[in-house]
């Protein structure tokens, strides 16, 4: 959906994670957000970080992201 002539953007930040990678992460903030945002037009990531774990592994990647939907009227 192309972004209307006068219409309004509304941006929102999330946390998304995954055991498997930071892609996957920005993907789950996305598809979880998509469950009760319609319109969704682009994703920044701000800041990403991961757990590591005992063996030096990392075992969790975290991201923040900002999310920006079209306002619908």
């Amino acid at each position: 959906m192309a972004e209307e002539v006068g219409g309004v953007v509304k941006v929102s930040e999330f946390v998304g994670s995954s055991p498997n990678s930071f892609s996957d992460a920005v993907r789950n903030a996305v598809k979880e957000a998509a469950k009760t945002i319609r319109g969704i037009q682009g994703v920044e990531v701000l800041q990403s970080n991961a757990t590591v774990g005992d063996n030096g592994e990392l075992t969790l990647y975290k991201v923040n992201v900002k999310i920006a939907f079209l306002v619908e009227r």
